[in-house]
């Protein structure tokens, strides 16, 4: 039997962590959390993740900060990393989080609140 592809979900919300964890979960995926970006760097050293979904706006290290460092380090810099942003969407697009994306260097990113199927699909899609 293959082997769970293995997520990490950071964000600041407990409540959106948690509801996020069900639905990945039940897609098949085994879920890990942490709760800012700086836990989620720890965490990515222990766990190494297939992929990781991350909120911007976070206490101690936001998610640009926290994707920027991932993206330069060598160990961590393959892993897909999806953000999830509350201050802007696919459609309109703002130039501050157009300009935070390309610098960050994240895969791709979806806008709050998140669409269960959407999401999916990016995981799905970034995980082939």
């Amino acid at each position: 039997m293959a082997e769970k592809k293995k997520i990490l979900l950071i964000d600041d919300d407990p409540d959106f962590v948690e509801a996020v964890k069900v639905i990945v979960e039940n897609a098949g995926y085994d879920v890990r959390v942490a709760y800012d970006g700086a836990e989620g760097l720890e965490a990515v050293a222990q766990e190494k993740p297939d992929l990781i979904v991350l909120d911007v706006m976070m206490p101690v290290m936001n998610g640009h900060e926290a994707c920027a460092k991932l993206k330069s380090d060598p160990q961590t810099a393959k892993i897909p990393i999806i953000l999830l942003t509350a201050v802007a969407d696919r459609v309109t697009t703002s130039t501050y989080t157009h300009r935070d994306m390309l610098e960050s260097e994240a895969e791709d990113y979806m806008p709050k609140p998140v669409e269960p199927e959407e999401l999916l699909s990016l995981i799905k899609g970034w995980l082939r």
